[in-house]
């Protein structure tokens, strides 16, 4: 993932704008992803369920969590050695 089209993309301050510049965060976005879900759910003959849905879409979003701190932590080390250099 480019980290700088990552950083121009999010706003903290503004989710409005997050959603519009990222939108596989969208409802229609977790609509899919509850259909599709409740078709594998039905294709494994397993009940599905909210709460199952739930802990899966969890678990991406761990995985999201996981790769934007790997990326935090490479741009502290690359500015940390950076910035001791200019003293």
């Amino acid at each position: 993932m480019d980290t700088n089209r990552f950083k121009s993309s999010h706003d903290f301050s503004n989710i409005q704008k997050n959603l519009h510049n990222n939108p596989g965060y969208s409802v229609e976005s977790y609509s899919q992803q509850v259909k599709d879900y409740i078709n594998d759910m039905k294709s494994n003959n397993q009940e599905a369920t909210k709460q199952g849905f739930m802990t899966q879409t969890q678990k991406s979003a761990k995985d999201v969590w996981d790769e934007i701190q790997e990326m935090a932590s490479e741009a502290w080390e690359k500015n940390k050695h950076h910035s001791d250099e200019k003293k």
